[in-house]
């Protein structure tokens, strides 16, 4: 092999690479926090949106334990529960027919 054909590889030294693992720890941990901050930002903005038509339009109907979240869109209608409150509703037959009269009473 000739002198110039020749590869000569640097290692690099322990205080290099861990310096880069701090660095690329400090990054992820930003890029982590930035995700979570841009997330709770989207939530807070479309809080009362419709996650079936998408406008700003849902209401907050309190029954018993329960809030239940209506779409007052003339075109949409659709009523949104949060995990558990389906269960809630099914174990109370008071409550399906309350919750029954405050949709309808939406519509009128």
């Amino acid at each position: 092999m000739a002198a110039k054909d020749r590869i000569i590889l640097k290692c690099a030294d322990n205080e290099e690479v861990f310096f880069q693992q701090q660095q690329a720890e400090q990054i992820r941990k930003l890029r982590e926090k930035s995700e979570k901050e841009t997330a709770k930002q989207y939530r807070e903005d479309h809080k009362y949106h419709c996650f079936r038509c998408g406008t700003d339009s849902l209401v907050e109907v309190q029954k018993g334990k329960c809030v239940i979240d209506i779409c007052v869109n003339e075109e949409c209608g659709a009523v949104h529960l949060d995990p558990g409150e389906l269960e809630t509703i099914l174990q109370d037959k008071n409550l399906i027919k309350d919750v029954k009269k405050s949709v309808f009473l939406i519509f009128r």
